[in-house]
């Protein structure tokens, strides 16, 4: 009898210190997640502007009021390309997601910050051993906060211009289209900009430029499944900012499109592609990258 008294309390004992370690951890996971997902008043709590979302099976965005897209929303540009993590870690930021294409630490697609060009759009590709000139997409704020999206190329006296349409190129073509005349686009002066494409929508409808892009003979594929990331204008003039973690480009229009998107473009993707939102990495493949795309904290 006194062999099973000892028993019960060996066990007794054994179950409380299980129950102890148990709930420690618990609140551990609790305190991280609570302390990692921000809270208002914190320094990465999102604005009230601003809604994250997830919208499918591994389909996630961020929406931000159009009022507040001037003050809340802003490209980041460093000379060294960094992880995600550690520019998800600069203060004052409450979410943001990878920005356009770069090679090694130099963009190539067009960055503008506080009116001052810090990259433009690749204005050439080599495709069969020549130079053919391109014109890429590129979405962009004025001062007055309002938002655009247009094929953006800088001409020969240095100026920036928005085109109504990109070149007529087809695929695989063999001879390369000669580029806009001087000056024949309209002049712009944005606040912000940040480049990239394919564009995905133009007024609600499915308009993928890849071809007229020459995005053909690189490796940004249309029937590939990989992670994608992407920026829309609403119906409603908000703006979206867009990740999944698998998806065929050409599927991105209809998802967009469910998510009330007027105007969109392609971003850098494949392993490229990241959000972080308030510390919280929502998708990271851990490839350093030198723009994003930045949410500014609440205050």
């Amino acid at each position: 009898m006194a062999h099973v008294q000892i028993a019960v309390r060996v066990w007794l004992y054994l179950f409380v210190i299980i129950g102890s370690v148990f709930s420690e951890l618990v609140r551990s996971d609790a305190l991280s997640e609570s302390s990692t997902q921000g809270s208002h008043g914190s320094k990465k709590a999102l604005p009230e502007e601003v809604v994250f979302a997830q919208s499918g099976d591994g389909d996630y965005h961020l929406k931000i009021a159009s009022k507040a897209v001037g003050k809340l929303l802003v490209p980041k540009i460093q000379p060294v390309s960094r992880p995600m993590s550690q520019w998800a870690g600069t203060l004052g930021l409450s979410a943001l997601i990878n920005g356009g294409y770069f090679h090694g630490d130099k963009p190539v697609s067009l960055v503008v910050i506080n009116g001052e060009r810090q990259a433009d759009n690749i204005a050439a590709v080599t495709r069969h051993a020549r130079s053919f000139p391109v014109l890429r997409s590129a979405f962009w704020v004025n001062s007055d906060g309002r938002v655009s999206i247009d094929w953006v190329g800088v001409d020969r006296d240095n100026r920036l211009l928005a085109f109504a349409e990109p070149l007529h190129y087809r695929r695989d073509q063999l001879e390369p289209l000669i580029p806009p005349a001087n000056g024949s686009g309209s002049q712009i002066d944005p606040l912000w900009a940040v480049g990239g494409g394919p564009r995905l929508l133009q007024d609600g409808m499915s308009f993928i430029t890849y071809d007229e892009e020459v995005f053909w003979g690189s490796g940004v594929k249309l029937d590939d499944v990989r992670p994608r990331t992407a920026i829309c204008i609403t119906e409603s003039a908000d703006v979206l900012l867009y990740v999944t973690r698998g998806a065929r480009l050409d599927s991105l229009p209809r998802k967009l499109r469910a998510l009330g998107c007027r105007d969109a473009m392609n971003l850098d993707g494949g392993g490229s592609s990241a959000m972080y939102v308030e510390g919280r990495a929502i998708l990271d493949q851990q490839r350093a990258v030198p723009v994003v795309l930045a949410i500014r904290a609440a205050d």
